[in-house]
């Protein structure tokens, strides 16, 4: 089968050089309008020429740092990006980090003479500098203005104000105030206002240009985190120096790994039960000698249940033997609270001459073993127990039957109109309540206290931001007439 090469209805046809112009001068479009359609923006002939002139040097720096540098300085370099973290690390040429390591590295890093095992004829310069040293007499003035320019730009925090998909982006540094167009031609085709990227821009022949970027945006909601970053290097001297967001180039470097990561090598959470004990699934297996007696003797750990409550949950057999029945363990009440009260602590199976006994921790698996062992003695027989880590649990992934199966029960419950409308109200109420609520991004402050400032202000926009942009993946979508509200209940109000 061939495809279809035919041209989509309605499709205006290029004209050929020798057709009529469709200007209708009647002349042919060779002569008349093909020249201003070929025509080359002058924009486009100034980005052309810088980058003819700065594309060879990303080899050319990078040969200069082994030469000057070699395996020695490398690795001492890796260590430095990375914080110290992973120490005697080979540096890896894998890492999502490694373009931004190689922009640094030969930019901006500089051996410290205290621990370096550099020789002294190696430490004064970075890379870049000792190649215009070195080379630059020959370099292509763009060229040599870039390399300098890169030098006196600090990496910095940048968010997407605007984007022109293949062709640029409006960026505001978060840290420095300022706003500049950027040409970007791959990243604007993927980038949304609201990110956050992490990167040089660069200035050179009038446009700004993305250097040294981090391998992924950061969302919205981690802006307040920036903006505390801010407020701590801003009490130390003029933002506005250079000079000064360079000395925080650790700090910088550090708060992006562990928004960057967050992302890359997402964590699961560390889950607790009521108790504070680590979530761990356990599960006890007995041999039971006489399954009735195990029964009458373990009833009482269902505290707060009659006799006739517990037995209504078991089944026998027409002889009346006990087929299988289950229990709940349940957590005795302190001072304030006399006798049981609603936590299930675990819950105990029997069935046949198997006893089954699951909990959520190690330190309750313990104490129920031995209610068991004490209740029962030589009438139980254990066998090996069974662990599971939530994170192994959660982590496993569903087969596609089992992800297809889900997913077709979740739209079909969503798309119930009652459920959707108590959704859209309850997701309403929510937001109503999260202005007062303490929110631990804004500095344990509620979103409307937080507005009164500006740094406040600007962090409960982001966060709202986050929410905007989270709302259409929600089943089913969050109404963005709740976000307006959001926004007019704290004054912020988008035109």
């Amino acid at each position: 089968m061939t495809a279809d090469c035919g041209h989509d209805e309605g499709r205006t046809m290029k004209p050929g050089r020798n057709d009529p112009c469709p200007c209708g001068s009647g002349k042919k479009y060779k002569h008349c309008c093909l020249a201003q359609a070929e025509a080359i923006a002058p924009e486009e002939l100034a980005w052309r020429r810088v980058r003819r002139a700065i594309d060879p040097l990303s080899d050319e720096l990078l040969r200069e740092s082994a030469r000057r540098f070699g395996e020695t300085g490398l690795q001492e370099a890796w260590e430095e990006f990375n914080l110290w973290e992973f120490e005697d690390d080979a540096f890896d040429a894998d890492s999502p980090y490694v373009q931004l390591f190689l922009s640094w590295f030969v930019h901006d890093w500089l051996p410290d003479p205290q621990a370096t095992e550099l020789p002294e004829a190696a430490r004064g310069q970075t890379a870049a500098q000792a190649y215009l040293a070195r080379a630059g007499h020959r370099l292509d003035p763009i060229a040599r203005a870039y390399v300098e320019a890169c030098r006196a730009t600090p990496f910095s925090f940048h968010e997407v104000i605007d984007c022109r998909p293949g062709e640029a982006l409006r960026l505001r540094d978060v840290l420095l105030g300022t706003e500049r167009d950027v040409i970007e031609r791959a990243g604007s085709r993927t980038l949304r206002a609201g990110d956050l990227l992490f990167a040089k821009v660069v200035p050179i022949e009038g446009m700004y240009l993305i250097e040294g970027m981090g391998p992924v945006a950061v969302p919205p909601a981690d802006k307040p985190g920036i903006i505390e970053l801010r407020k701590k290097i801003g009490s130390q001297g003029d933002l506005f120096a250079a000079e000064l967001l360079r000395d925080w180039d650790l700090e910088l470097r550090e708060l992006y790994f562990a928004l960057a990561d967050r992302q890359l090598a997402p964590q699961l959470p560390e889950l607790r039960n009521t108790d504070g004990d680590l979530l761990e699934m356990h599960t006890l297996v007995f041999d039971l000698d006489e399954p009735e007696a195990a029964f009458e003797s373990l009833k009482s750990l269902a505290a707060g249940m009659s006799d006739e409550e517990i037995e209504a949950g078991a089944e026998r057999s027409a002889a009346g033997s006990l087929v299988r029945a289950e229990i709940s363990w349940r957590k005795l009440g302190n001072e304030m609270h006399k006798g049981w009260d609603n936590t299930v602590l675990g819950t105990l199976r029997i069935e046949g001459k198997r006893l089954t006994a699951e909990v959520n921790s190690a330190r309750r698996a313990a104490a129920l073993r031995k209610l068991i062992e004490q209740r029962l003695g030589g009438a139980a027989h254990a066998k090996p127990s069974i662990v599971r880590s939530v994170q192994s649990m959660l982590g496993r992934q569903p087969t596609p039957q089992e992800q297809a199966r889900r997913e077709k029960e979740r739209a079909e419950f969503a798309a119930q109109p009652e459920v959707q409308a108590t959704i859209r109200e309850t997701l309403r109420k929510h937001y109503r309540a999260w202005v007062d609520d303490k929110i631990p991004a804004l500095g344990d402050r509620t979103p409307r206290e937080a507005v009164r400032d500006p740094d406040g202000r600007e962090a409960v926009d982001a966060l709202i931001d986050q929410i905007e942009r989270d709302g259409p993946k929600m089943n089913p979508p969050l109404d963005l007439e709740i976000v307006r509200e959001l926004r007019e209940t704290l004054g912020l109000k988008r035109g």
